[in-house]
């Protein structure tokens, strides 16, 4: 009978603390959403969001020209010819913002939204566990307890960001990774492939890691049929075709690499500052005088980054080979109003209720040990098998996610290393940053037990 009911009785505590760290976890988001006083109009990404959000819902027309001050009498043909279509941003985040606008702006659309929001963000919790339970429910429950905590992932519900809809993408598709096995079924590989595209749509730094996923997962043990491995590009290109169709027909291009120069251009200053000057820390770029034309060509871009290497190797080595991997996991955001803050905020409960700034106070005093411990773990689960302690489909888990970990850095190493980057990659970071934990207590556990088994057999 007691054998019979210790199983249950596991369960329902793992449930009963998932339920806590959950209901811990929307109290902190709700709180901040209803207590924080925020700008009443967007402005900087946040406002260029609105405009495309603004412009597809009331024009039909992808561009950021500002429409909110048109006429009330213009005729619609006249205002759509007046919007210049551009694909400078994804429309993941604008489509998702355009259904919570009406015919003009109104507090309570972008409200609406950033409640909505809200409510992403409590999902990606539950999304964090499923994604890590399957190795053991207490890691699963670990990552979900730092989801839960982090005050970046809080506050970026407050603000029209694509962080919280990317996180929240970002968090399924790993969910659907970790229920890859050798026998899955083909529909959960076009499942893979669709969830991946509506992230990428919402930011496509990620768009490249497909072929890595699909190269790994061919050769690792799992060996996935070459069937599975077109499913997961249908899932994607199903999702991803329309908007490279749109482009090509409307701007001549599947794609556009302004931004790709411009990431590059505001990531080639060591420090994230120019000529080591602190006042530009986060905005280099606009104290350079060449900026203008840095942003336009890429290969004015690139020679000037080779010349200014060539004058101070050793700083520019530092900063691409080590600089730009801790900027972007760092905690500062340094290009916002505060750490934890894109935009200047009047008012917030973590300025004043002591759940919120202690939970703040001791996920920054760990956060650098975290993201230590998740690049240490990049490298460990490539270890062999025997030394792992976890099932052959969870190490495929986490060398996949290992992989994503790597590609994320090099994306940013060879881009723009902004901290807030690394916000929707949380989840993923503090999965792989309990790994070396949850190893280390299992190979402390096996000798302990070992030893024990052993002074048994000599006092027998």
């Amino acid at each position: 009978m007691t054998s019979s009911r210790t199983p249950d009785a596991s369960k329902l505590l793992s449930l009963a603390a998932l339920m806590f760290v959950f209901g811990f976890g929307v109290m902190l988001r709700f709180q901040a959403f209803t207590d924080s006083d925020v700008p009443t109009y967007p402005h900087g990404d946040a406002a260029r969001y609105f405009l495309y959000a603004y412009n597809l819902k009331n024009f039909g027309v992808f561009g950021n020209t500002d429409m909110t001050l048109l006429p009330a009498d213009t005729e619609l043909e006249t205002a759509r010819s007046t919007i210049k279509p551009d694909a400078l941003v994804t429309p993941g985040y604008p489509a998702f913002l355009s259904l919570f606008l009406g015919g003009e702006y109104a507090k309570k659309q972008t409200d609406s939204a950033r409640f909505v929001q809200v409510l992403l963000s409590a999902l990606t919790i539950l999304l964090a566990y499923a994604a890590f339970a399957p190795i053991r429910p207490i890691y699963g429950l670990g990552v979900a307890a730092l989801t839960a905590l982090s005050p970046h992932l809080v506050n970026m519900n407050l603000f029209l960001l694509s962080e919280p809809l990317f996180c929240f993408l970002l968090t399924a598709f790993v969910l659907t990774l970790s229920y890859v096995q050798a026998k899955s079924s083909s529909f959960l590989y076009l499942v893979i492939g669709l969830v991946f595209a509506l992230a990428v749509l919402t930011r496509p730094w990620l768009q490249g890691y497909l072929f890595i996923l699909i190269a790994y997962l061919t050769l690792s043990r799992l060996r996935i049929h070459f069937t599975k491995a077109l499913l997961i590009l249908l899932g994607a290109a199903i999702v991803t075709a329309p908007w490279m169709l749109r482009n090509t027909l409307t701007l001549g291009a599947a794609a556009d690499t302004t931004l790709t120069v411009k990431s590059i251009h505001h990531g080639m200053y060591p420090n994230m500052m120019y000529e080591g000057q602190s006042d530009t820390l986060g905005y280099a770029y606009r104290a350079d005088p060449k900026a203008p034309d840095l942003e336009k060509s890429l290969d004015y871009t690139l020679s000037v980054l080779t010349d200014r290497a060539k004058e101070k190797p050793v700083e520019y080595l530092k900063w691409y080979l080590v600089g730009k991997a801790r900027m972007v996991l760092s905690w500062n955001i340094i290009a916002g109003a505060e750490a934890t803050f894109v935009y200047h905020v009047e008012n917030s409960p973590y300025f004043r209720l002591p759940r919120f700034y202690l939970s703040r106070y001791y996920m920054e005093k760990i956060h650098g040990a975290l993201m230590l411990l998740a690049l240490v773990s990049v490298a460990i689960v490539w270890l062999p098998r025997r030394m792992q302690r976890i099932a052959d489909k969870n190490i495929v888990f986490l060398r996949a996610l290992s992989l994503l970990v790597l590609y994320f850095l090099l994306m940013h190493i060879i881009g723009a290393p902004y901290p807030r980057y690394s916000i929707p990659m949380r989840p993923v970071l503090y999965g792989m940053a309990l790994y070396p934990v949850f190893l280390a207590f299992h190979l402390v556990a096996s000798f302990i037990n070992a030893n024990i088994r052993r002074l048994g057999v000599h006092d027998g």
